[in-house]
C-alpha cells in the first residue's frame, strides 16, 4: 500500500536516516510536493532553508493553488518556522539562489527527465549546493519515464498512489 500516512512515516524515515535523497513518484500528481512541504513544516522542529526548485518561475503559484501569486529567486517565504526559497530548472534563475539549504525539493521531475540540460541540473543540486537532504518529485508518472536513469541520483524511492489512498 501507498497510503498518506504510509507516505508520511517514509519521508519520516527518510529524514531521520542517513541517506541524503528521496525519489518520490506516484499517480497523486498534485500533492506529493505539498505532502513534503507539510512534514517539514509539521514535524521539523528546528528552523530550516528550503529550496523549492521548480520547472518554470511562472507555474510555482499554480502548485499552491495561488495563481495570481508571483515568487521571486532570491527571497525568503515562510513555510512555518522554516524560510522557504524558489528557483527554477533554468539556470538562469540560480544565481540568486543560495548554496546552503537544509532541504530541497525537485518539482515536478518530468521536465529535468526530458531535458537535455538533466545533469547540470541535478549536479547544481548534488554537487554545486551545500543541500542536506533532497526531494526528487514527480507529476505524472509516464510509462515513458525510465527514473532508473537516475538511480544514481535518489537513495530511497517511495510511491504515493491515489487509487490507494481513495480505497483506504
Amino acid at each position: 500500500m501507498n497510503t498518506r500516512d504510509e507516505v508520511v512515516n517514509s519521508i519520516l524515515d527518510f529524514l531521520q536516516s542517513d541517506k541524503r535523497s528521496l525519489l518520490l513518484t506516484g499517480t497523486h500528481q498534485y500533492e506529493k510536493h505539498r505532502l513534503i512541504m507539510h512534514v517539514l513544516k509539521e514535524y521539523i522542529s528546528e528552523r530550516s532553508k528550503v529550496l523549492f526548485r521548480a520547472n518554470y518561475m511562472q507555474n510555482i503559484g499554480s502548485f499552491f493553488d495561488e495563481h495570481y501569486e508571483v515568487y521571486k529567486t532570491g527571497i525568503g517565504y515562510e513555510l512555518g518556522i522554516h524560510t522557504l526559497y524558489f528557483d527554477s530548472i533554468k539556470n538562469t534563475s540560480w544565481n540568486n539562489t543560495g548554496m546552503e539549504y537544509d532541504f530541497a525539493i525537485l518539482y515536478p521531475l518530468d521536465n529535468v527527465v526530458k531535458s537535455k540540460q538533466r545533469i547540470e541540473i541535478l549536479n547544481d543540486l548534488f554537487e554545486t549546493r551545500n543541500i542536506n537532504k533532497l526531494f526528487l518529485v514527480s507529476w505524472t508518472d509516464d510509462l515513458s519515464y525510465d527514473y532508473s536513469e537516475l538511480k544514481d541520483y535518489y537513495d530511497q524511492h517511495t510511491v504515493f498512489d491515489e487509487l490507494e489512498e481513495n480505497l483506504s
